[in-house]
């Protein structure tokens, strides 16, 4: 069996950091098997620039569980300004205090609620749930999370 290379998702998003210097925010669109971080920085080279950050294959996520989650990843930086709805399958781990209209929110405090939307636990009531069933209609939790 081919051993993949990972990263942990704290030092990728250090390399993030360290590649610009202001971004306004850092999404993470999450399906079963793959995660798309987009950095939403006015150093961007156009709409969609493609980042290599890393030899890595996957990204290793801490989930409380046993073994680490290990998800297959690409990183992304756009011109585009940040504003993204928070729902099962997207979180933002990261929002800078100067943006407009939205609250900020601190990198660790971001992983923690990414962390938790993986293992399955909703980031508000912290109950173990199915997040796409927890998330329909207009849920408490997901009023909550939109703020």
């Amino acid at each position: 069996m081919e051993r993949t290379n990972t990263i942990q998702i704290e030092s990728l998003i250090e390399k993030i950091n360290n590649r610009f210097d202001d971004i306004a925010e850092i999404h993470v669109a999450h399906s079963p098997s793959l995660l798309h971080i987009t950095v939403h920085t006015g150093e961007a080279e156009s709409v969609e620039q493609h980042l290599d950050l890393t030899s890595a294959d996957e990204v290793t996520i801490d989930t409380g569980e046993a073994n680490p989650l290990s998800l297959s990843f690409f990183v992304t930086a756009t011109l585009f300004a940040p504003g993204h709805l928070q729902n099962s399958t997207e979180t933002t781990v990261y929002k800078a205090e100067d943006v407009r209209g939205a609250e900020p929110c601190e990198l660790d405090t971001g992983i923690e609620r990414l962390r938790k939307k993986l293992a399955g636990i909703c980031p508000i009531c912290e109950e173990e749930v199915n997040l796409r069933d927890h998330y329909t209609g207009r849920s408490p939790c997901q009023e909550a999370e939109m703020l």
